[in-house]
């Protein structure tokens, strides 16, 4: 819970990425959403990914061609934004 308590200190554009299948006991997709939704909310700059079929490691290559790609707009965008 964290992050979440401490979304109004954040600043810095993010990228959100989560494995929809993800096994890790310690983290689940909830929270990337309600964190997600609570930088929004604040007006952060923020972007979320949810990658299917994944757990907690990436494994799928179209997986690992989306994310990089979502990184590469990512960085566009926010680069202008500087």
């Amino acid at each position: 819970m964290s992050p979440f308590m401490n979304a109004d200190k954040m600043k810095t554009p993010i990228l959100l990425v989560h494995r929809e299948a993800d096994n890790n006991p310690g983290t689940f997709t909830l929270q990337t959403e309600r964190y997600f939704q609570a930088l929004k909310d604040l007006g952060a700059n923020a972007r979320m990914v949810i990658l299917p079929k994944e757990v907690h490691s990436y494994v799928a290559k179209e997986n690992i061609l989306h994310l990089l790609s979502e990184q590469d707009q990512f960085r566009k965008i926010f680069k202008k934004l500087d």
